[in-house]
């Protein structure tokens, strides 16, 4: 996938290896041989393309152009011979490049995860970026033992060849990490390391630093660099100096296993957890809804039943109409989650509905900030609370009464009130506002309030705070 980059950043990685290039430069103003200047030309671009984000020909480029830059600056004469730099820095530029893909697919075997990458937590810090730091620390802590050890045996290059070395060893860590894994997992992916897991991490330790030191030299003999004093020497200078770097190294890369595979189960369990809890929540909010909707029904069909009873047969088939609507809307299972404005209408089709059972002794009035009605709200939040208010405004009274539902908002929380005419209360019984508070438990716990006070005018009023959240389609 192409990485997008801004212009600010594509300047930034010119700056960086153009700054790279001209210290190339100087060096190279007081080096007797080419050799340390187009290695460290070909360090700064294999670190600047390491991460994956500069383009291999902009680094390349601008680090070559700053050589002869600094020498004609300097010496006031264009130095023809730097033009040949200009491989070693488009070939360095490529390896880091490539060396970055590979430590993305090293990472990827190291967490375990495949495909897409996943999004991380913003409390951890990638893995790649944790075994970059770890692979290049570890290198650089390497050069100065290497260089004094191959100085001490008489190498005419040992900075140059220990540079080296080291480079080849961080590609080949990268390379190699699966590998490390495969090994320095437990058998049986137990988490606890016994006393046979350590004789076996010794013996892979062991054999690994031999390997390397073989392959070093072999390398070294390849590029036609001095065997000096010896091919035996050099294996044993590498050896040497390999074998507590390979133990860290490995120990690091072990240990970042461990912690990768800890962090996956921890992940897992959370993601069980999760699936668990929200399979429990849809067990309880079915039997809810399994309880509220014959609940409705009945009262609907036994308002029917009365006006039918009393002659109204009119009535009773505008009652009959209206119902059919009304339960569209009950049965919709589909959303758990509707808009307020959804809520409102279907409340109001409700109370018209009643007012054709009670006629003028029933009214009502529906008043929402036009910030609310965009509002979700769990379907049938006001049902139960609505007909409780119709049943007890006109059950207490002869001349009947009104019923008010008002939605207000502010900045994080929606209120719901459901005023009536009917005789003052504060019961907190009845199965409208045991469901209506059972399932406000379920979806919000703490965050939703459902209170029964009675109103300073006279009658009930109930008051409904949720969590304010705003549809994506208002």
């Amino acid at each position: 996938m192409r990485t997008r980059r801004s212009f600010g950043e594509l300047a930034i990685w010119g700056i960086l290896a153009f700054c790279g290039g001209a210290l190339a430069g100087q060096a190279d103003l007081a080096a007797r041989a080419v050799q340390g200047p187009a290695l460290l030309l070909m360090v700064t671009n294999f670190a600047l393309t390491l991460p994956g984000r500069a383009p291999v020909l902009l680094i390349a480029l601008c680090s070559w152009i700053a050589m002869p830059a600094v020498h004609a600056f300097v010496t006031h004469e264009i130095n023809p011979g730097i033009v040949i730099a200009l491989v070693p820095a488009l070939v360095a530029a490529a390896g880091g490049s490539l060396a970055g893909k590979l430590l993305d697919t090293t990472a990827n075997k190291l967490t375990g995860e495949s495909g897409a990458p996943r999004a991380a937590e913003p409390s951890m810090l990638p893995t790649r970026a944790v075994l970059a730091v770890a692979l290049l620390c570890i290198g650089a802590i390497g050069i100065a033992p290497t260089r004094d050890l191959l100085a001490a045996v008489g190498h005419p290059v040992s900075a140059w060849l220990a540079t080296i070395w080291q480079v080849l060893t961080l590609l080949g860590w990268i390379v190699c990490t699966p590998m490390v894994l495969l090994l320095g997992r437990s058998p049986d992916e137990s988490s606890t390391v016994t006393s046979i897991d350590l004789v076996r991490h010794v013996v892979t330790i062991v054999a690994l630093a031999a390997i390397h030191a073989t392959l070093l030299v072999t390398i070294t003999r390849a590029l036609l660099i001095p065997m000096t004093p010896s091919a035996a020497a050099l294996i044993r200078v590498a050896a040497t100096v390999y074998l507590p770097l390979d133990a860290l190294t490995y120990i690091a890369i072990v240990s970042l296993s461990f912690a990768s595979d800890a962090e996956r189960h921890r992940r897992d369990a959370q993601q069980r957890e999760a699936a668990a809890r929200a399979a429990s929540l849809d067990d309880r909010l079915a039997a809810l809804r399994a309880r509220l909707n014959p609940h409705f029904l009945f009262n609907a069909l036994n308002a029917v039943h009365a006006l039918s009873q009393a002659g109204r047969s009119i009535e009773s088939s505008r009652m009959v109409e209206g119902l059919t609507d009304l339960l569209r809307y009950v049965l919709d299972e589909r959303h758990a989650f509707v808009p307020l404005r959804d809520e409102l209408a279907f409340i109001g089709r409700y109370l018209e509905l009643q007012r054709t059972r009670f006629g003028h002794r029933l009214s009502y009035s529906i008043t929402a900030d036009p910030a609310a009605e965009a509002a979700l709200v769990p379907q049938l939040v006001l049902q139960p609370i609505v007909e409780n208010a119709v049943e007890q405004g006109m059950s207490d009274t002869l001349d009947g009464g009104e019923v008010i539902v008002r939605a207000q908002t502010d900045a994080d929380a929606l209120t719901l009130t459901v005023d009536d005419g009917g005789r003052a209360t504060d019961s907190k019984n009845g199965l409208g506002l045991a469901n209506t508070r059972e399932r406000l438990t379920t979806l919000f716990r703490d965050r939703a309030r459902i209170a029964v006070e009675p109103r300073p005018t006279g009658g009930t009023r109930v008051t409904i705070e949720l969590p304010m959240s705003v549809s994506e389609s208002a």
